[in-house]
């Protein structure tokens, strides 16, 4: 499973009943003002938590404020 299968695998674990199952483009705004789905800041807190069981602390070093689509996430991790 790539890395971004596991981004996949747990925005829609957390978030799946308001995209009505389908998950996301990578590059679509999930989290922040500009949020698709109307995901405010708890919410990218507690998918960042959500991470930690995959990634370790990785998470912590993620920039809050460039976390807006799962691909802004996956980049962060992978650098």
């Amino acid at each position: 499973m790539t890395t971004m299968d596991q981004l996949r695998e747990i925005f829609l674990g957390l978030f799946g009943e308001r995209t009505g199952g389908e998950v996301p483009d990578d590059d679509a705004v999930v989290f922040g003002r500009d949020s698709l789905y109307g995901l405010e800041s708890m919410d990218t807190l507690r998918f960042a938590s959500a991470l930690l069981p995959a990634f370790g602390d990785k998470v912590y070093d993620l920039k809050v404020e460039d976390v807006s689509s799962l691909r802004s996430v996956h980049d962060q991790l992978a650098a």
